[in-house]
C-alpha cells in the first residue's frame, strides 16, 4: 500500500493535491465562512482552531486522508480526501469542499475522480462510498460525474445545524478488484 503518496491531477487543470497543512487551516476556514460555503453540508465549526483539530487529526489516523487543492501559487482552492477507511473490509468514504469562488470550474469533480482511482490502486479499495446532504444539488452532480451511484436515502443520518437531515448515500465499487459488474468510470 502507497499510503504516503498523492493523488495526481490532470496534466491540464491548473491545480495540483499536496498533504494539507496546519497552515492551510486559516484559508480553509476563511472560505467555508463565506456565505453559502457550507449551508448544504453538514459542517458546523469552520473556524481556525477546529480546523487546525481536523488537520492534527488527519495526520494521526491512518483512517483518514486529507490533501490540500492548490493553485499554481499554492494558494488553498480546497480540500479532497477519505474518511473511515477500512483496509480490511477495503473501502472509505469521500469528502471534498471547495472555496465558492472556484466552483463551477472542474476542479471538485477531477480531485474526486483522482481520488478514488488512488483509493482503488493505493489502497485497494473496492467501494469509495460518500454521503450527500439531499439538497447538495452540485455534489450530487459531483459524485455522478465521476461515476458514483445513488444507493438509497439515509433518512434523518445526520443532525445539521440542530436539525436532522436526509442525506444520499453514493458509492463506486471497482469491478477489477472484486469480480462483478461495479462501476469502474472513475478507474484510470
Amino acid at each position: 500500500m502507497a499510503l504516503h503518496s498523492t493523488p495526481i491531477l490532470p496534466l491540464a487543470l491548473p491545480a495540483h493535491l499536496r498533504e494539507l497543512a496546519l497552515q492551510d487551516a486559516v484559508a480553509w476556514s476563511s472560505y467555508l465562512s463565506l456565505p453559502g460555503a457550507v449551508e448544504h453540508t453538514s459542517w458546523s465549526d469552520v473556524s481556525v482552531e477546529a480546523l487546525q483539530r481536523q488537520i492534527v487529526d488527519h495526520a494521526r489516523n491512518a483512517r483518514c486522508r486529507r490533501w490540500a487543492i492548490l493553485d499554481s501559487a499554492d494558494q488553498l482552492l480546497g480540500t479532497v480526501g477519505l474518511n473511515d477507511i477500512d483496509i480490511e473490509h477495503r473501502r472509505a468514504e469521500l469528502a471534498y469542499d471547495l472555496s465558492p469562488a472556484h466552483q463551477g470550474r472542474g476542479l471538485a469533480t477531477e480531485a474526486a475522480r483522482a481520488v478514488i482511482a488512488w483509493a482503488h490502486i493505493a489502497l485497494g479499495c473496492i467501494r469509495i462510498q460518500a454521503t450527500v446532504l439531499d439538497s447538495n444539488l452540485r455534489s450530487i452532480a459531483v459524485l455522478e460525474r465521476v461515476g458514483m451511484q445513488r444507493e438509497g436515502l439515509l433518512r434523518s443520518y445526520r443532525h445539521v445545524r440542530g436539525q436532522p437531515r436526509d442525506f444520499w448515500m453514493y458509492a463506486h465499487t471497482h469491478p477489477q478488484l472484486h469480480g462483478d459488474q461495479g462501476d469502474d468510470r472513475a478507474a484510470p
